[in-house]
This record gives C-alpha cells, sequence and structure tokens, in this order.
C-alpha cells in the first residue's frame, strides 16, 4: 500500500524583505529593518538550472542539474508608495515616491510562511527565507482600468530575483506548530536588530554625508553626519530637536538601538 499521509499547502501568510545592510564574504548578509509587505496572496518559485548529460551505448548514463538563479512571484494586498520605493530604489519623501532612470532596486532576503494541512487536520507553518534577491524593474507594474458593474480589485504584485550569497546558500525552510514560530524563524535568519536604519531629509538648500536616503548601521554602533561648512539651522532627531547637539559641523547617532528619522532644515 502506497503511503497515504496528508501534508499539503493550504495557503499563504506574510510577506516579507529584508534590506541588506552588507554583505561580508564568506557568510550570510547582514540584514536591515524589516519591510512588511502587506498580507500575503501569491508566492510562486522557479528556478534557473545549468544541466548536462553524459551518453553512452546509445543511452544516458548521467543527467545532472545545478542551481544558477530562481524567480520569485509575490502578490500582496499592499499597495503602498512608501514600500515600493524601499523594494525597488526610488526615492521617498513626504508621501511622495520619486522613480529616476538611475534607480537600482536593493539586494536584500524575502520571506514568506504557508500553513500546511496533515491528515489529522491540524496545521504546520512552513517559514521560507531565501538569503539573495533583488525585484526585477522589469515586473514592476501599474495598472488602472475603470470600474464596471463589479469591482475588480488589482492585487500589489512583485518579481524577485533569487541569487546565491556568499555562504553559498540561497533558501533556508523549516517548519512549526505555530505561525509565532515560524515568525520568529524568519526574524533569526535575519538577525533580529542586527541593523537600524537612519533616514536623513533635508528641507532647504545644503547637503550632508551621508546624503539624503537610509542608512543601515550594526545595532550599537554610532554614525556621524557631516553637515560640511554649512550647518542646518535646525535638527531633528525622531521629532526631537538636536540643533545644540551639533558640533564640528557634526551630528552623532551614538549606539544605535532603534530606527531614526533624522530631519536637516536649513532656512536660508
Amino acid at each position: 500500500m502506497g503511503n497515504k499521509a496528508v501534508k499539503t499547502p493550504l495557503g499563504m501568510v506574510s510577506s516579507y524583505f529584508f534590506p541588506f545592510a552588507s554583505e561580508p564574504v564568506g557568510t550570510h548578509p547582514v540584514y536591515g529593518e524589516k519591510v512588511d509587505m502587506g498580507a500575503a496572496v501569491k508566492g510562486y518559485l522557479s528556478l534557473t538550472t545549468a544541466s548536462g548529460d553524459i551518453t553512452g551505448d546509445d543511452a544516458m548514463l548521467l543527467y545532472f542539474e545545478q542551481f544558477v538563479s530562481g524567480q520569485v512571484d509575490v502578490e500582496t494586498t499592499l499597495s503602498d508608495l512608501e514600500v515600493n520605493a524601499k523594494l525597488y530604489g526610488h526615492s521617498y519623501k513626504a508621501g511622495r515616491e520619486t522613480a529616476k532612470g538611475e534607480d537600482s532596486a536593493p539586494n536584500g532576503a524575502y520571506a514568506f510562511i504557508e500553513p500546511i494541512l496533515k491528515k489529522d487536520k491540524t496545521l504546520v507553518y512552513r517559514a521560507s527565507f531565501f538569503y539573495k534577491t533583488t525585484a526585477m524593474l522589469s515586473a514592476e507594474k501599474q495598472e488602472a482600468d475603470t470600474r464596471k458593474s463589479d469591482f475588480n480589485p488589482k492585487m500589489n504584485a512583485v518579481s524577485l530575483r533569487v541569487m546565491k550569497d556568499n555562504a553559498d546558500a540561497w533558501r533556508e525552510r523549516q517548519e512549526f506548530p505555530t505561525q509565532s514560530e515560524a515568525e520568529a524563524f524568519i526574524d533569526s535568519l535575519a538577525g533580529g536588530t542586527a541593523a537600524y536604519g537612519v533616514t536623513i531629509t533635508h528641507i532647504g538648500t545644503g547637503t550632508s554625508d551621508p546624503g539624503e536616503g537610509t542608512t543601515y548601521v550594526t545595532a550599537g554602533q554610532s554614525l556621524a553626519i557631516d553637515f560640511g561648512t554649512k550647518d542646518p539651522t535646525a535638527l531633528y532627531d525622531n521629532a526631537v530637536n538636536v540643533t545644540s547637539k551639533l558640533a564640528t559641523h557634526k551630528y552623532t547617532v551614538s549606539s544605535i538601538a532603534a530606527a531614526h528619522e533624522i530631519v536637516a532644515v536649513w532656512s536660508t
């Protein structure tokens, strides 16, 4: 008698992207803050392989394949400009997304969870984590149709190219009795709070190093922001006025343990 076991994927929950903070040699990447892509609708994986065979005596004696790359086609319920900018490398400021010709999608991990139905009608939760992906700009869509007699909602679609990381790994999967444990597993692979984003925004005419955008800093480390020869008129860190803390044209975010939103204002 054949195996009558039942273990069947029943759906999909959670869809996350973790941008790279750094990519060390010989090991897995260090990731920044989790980007929640919204309620999961679809996650389809297809692979590209290199293959070969050996024939002899008019027959195939050996066939072999190796991983080259993959593609995960993702759909979620969240069409959000800020999330889209983070995935595709566009800029986002004050509710506005700006896409430029030189934009390049950042590398990052992608993860989702599948509830799996067993024969005893219980569920286990299979977490899938792809170590190195990048959103494919060619797959970025914007589709709008007039509303007819029925609603026809559009899911947010993103296609991600899957690659091997510097540890020669491309995917990790494990099953857990609860969704919360699967979520924790994903966070552990992403390094938990390994790095935080420091987002710098300019208002007025001025410069900084690092410039506008998000810089990821390993937890516990510091980031010095250099404003050159022209100090901001006002400087805010997570909405707190820190102008008085400018020293020699620099502001230092010390011992980072959370995300920071830095707003530099030049009034003239």
